[in-house]
């Protein structure tokens, strides 16, 4: 049985490619931060929850590291990060769901999920990642974060009402984006049994054009989960509002929420 079966955890493969073009990528200073923080080195042994066309795959595999077992359940992506990846023996491949792949009982030294947790189970997630790591490793999970109805930016404000109907009932009030409830992330990890839990935040700026901006909400699952005409709308008014009142690029500050919690040993 699947840890979440939401219509939205399975639809990205359905257009791989844009999906694989559209996100930005994570900032370098998470990659160095994991590092130092997770202690990664190159006798370390890796997994992956929900990897994708590898957005966060390569960037890892670019630390010094052993091994990474890669889990992604849509065939689609798979096929773009084993195509991307191919050359690099370090890299395995599981075309399964997380709760279906054998990891072994205290076998690796490190696992995360990059914009992927939200989709599981997250105490059963958790409960079998634990299991996965030996004693003293670490986990790591993060998201970056588009539209947050709480802190708007100038787009998010210029274009606030084409996405209220889709995040919240009328008259409901809005709630922090899941990745910086930071309090109840990190809760849930030491609930788990995770140890010297933190949190990090990281920024960048980056331009998007017209095209490109409607090409990275069309990926983000409440877009995509929206009804057709509904859908349409949506991202006709994101480029109009980036073309007219944007001039064509819209700079925005990405950030990216990160967490990671300890193993004890």
């Amino acid at each position: 049985m699947a840890f979440n079966t939401a219509p939205g955890a399975t639809s990205f493969g359905e257009d791989a490619a844009l999906y694989d073009s559209a996100r930005p990528a994570y900032p370098a200073g998470l990659f160095s931060w994991l590092s130092q923080g997770c202690s990664l080195g190159a006798q370390s042994d890796c997994f992956e929850i929900g990897a994708g066309a590898g957005l966060a795959t390569l960037p890892l595999l670019a630390l010094p590291v052993r091994s990474l077992l890669a889990i992604e359940p849509d065939l689609a992506l798979a096929d773009r990060l084993k195509a991307k990846a191919a050359d690099d023996a370090r890299l395995s491949l599981a075309n399964a769901a997380f709760e279906d792949v054998e990891l072994g009982r205290e076998t690796f030294d490190f696992g995360f999920a990059a914009t992927s947790f939200h989709w599981l189970k997250r105490m059963k997630a958790f409960a079998r990642i634990m299991a996965a790591l030996k004693p003293g490793a670490h986990f790591a999970m993060w998201w970056s974060i588009y539209h947050n109805p709480l802190a708007p930016d100038a787009f998010d404000s210029a274009a606030g009402d084409l996405f209220s109907s889709l995040e919240q009932k009328p008259g409901q009030r809005p709630e922090p984006p899941f990745a910086l409830d930071i309090k109840a992330r990190l809760g849930e990890m030491r609930a788990a049994g995770f140890e010297n839990v933190g949190h990090a935040l990281f920024e960048q700026p980056v331009d998007f054009t017209p095209q490109g901006l409607v090409a990275l909400y069309a990926t983000l699952s409440r877009v995509r989960m929206a009804r057709p005409a509904a859908r349409d709308r949506l991202l006709a008014g994101v480029e109009r509002i980036a073309r007219d009142e944007f001039a064509g690029c819209v700079r925005r500050i990405i950030p990216t929420s990160a967490f990671i919690g300890r193993k004890p040993a």
